[in-house]
């Protein structure tokens, strides 16, 4: 990580998490930011934008065509990914059940299955980002019977169990997959009349800032973590420890 001229892919860069992490690889790779929609602030410096819907695996094709252009794929991190207000199981509504899941699951198999011979041959570096509701099973820090928000959390669930099954299968060719489970993070996914009420709820007392889960994200990537795969590196202020 770090060579000049390699290309490094951010799905869901254009805000939030996705923003920060593609700012923080700007710094040592050509990124390309895939998004439905494009970054309200200028790109960083050696960055580029496409447009793209990760639910389409012609997309998902033509975003690491595109990355291509820019160096070696040497590293792909797939942030994408959408949420719904929590509701009792028996009231979700098929539809959107079908959406999260087709999103935030099948969205990381397409992103994954696209890029793994680009990965392949740079023998580069995956990280899926999940959530740390993938390990609990509800979306709040507390469980509640009014909605855990279960498509969502079992939709982040299975991308945790995608991580470890795309780590065994391209370990053979140093492709090193990990996942990464962000906790309640500063940003426009919690109002943030919600935060201080949050934060004292927190181990560390705070929440978590965009910049930490991309340093994170980086760190997976990068060359400390060469001896790491098929790992899920949970960030959540000790909300979860395992």
């Amino acid at each position: 990580m770090g060579k000049p001229m390699t290309a490094a892919i951010v799905t869901g860069g254009a805000s939030n998490i996705g923003w920060a992490i593609a700012r923080r690889f700007a710094a040592t790779h050509q990124v390309l930011i895939a998004d439905l929609r494009e970054p309200a602030e200028p790109l960083p410096p050696g960055a580029a934008y496409l447009r793209t819907d990760i639910t389409d695996a012609s997309a998902c094709a033509a975003m690491v065509a595109h990355a291509r252009t820019l160096g070696p794929v040497a590293a792909v991190v797939h942030s994408a990914a959408i949420t719904a207000p929590a509701t009792p199981i028996e009231a979700i509504p098929v539809d959107e059940w079908r959406r999260l899941v087709d999103v935030n699951l099948t969205g990381a198999f397409l992103v994954a299955r696209a890029a793994i011979p680009a990965l392949r041959e740079s023998r580069g570096t995956m990280v899926l980002v999940s959530s740390r509701a993938a390990r609990v099973g509800y979306a709040a820090l507390d469980a509640s019977p009014g909605g855990t928000k279960a498509h969502y959390c079992a939709s982040k669930a299975a991308v945790i169990s995608l991580t470890r099954s795309l780590a065994v299968e391209l370990a053979p060719s140093q492709v090193r997959v990990n996942g990464l489970a962000p906790g309640s993070i500063e940003g426009a996914m919690i109002p943030r009349e919600r935060w201080p009420a949050l934060a004292a709820r927190i181990p560390l007392g705070r929440l978590g800032k965009p910049e930490e889960i991309a340093d994170a994200a980086w760190f997976l990537c990068s060359d400390a973590a060469s001896y790491i795969t098929g790992h899920v590196l949970d960030a959540n202020g000790g909300t979860w420890m395992n």
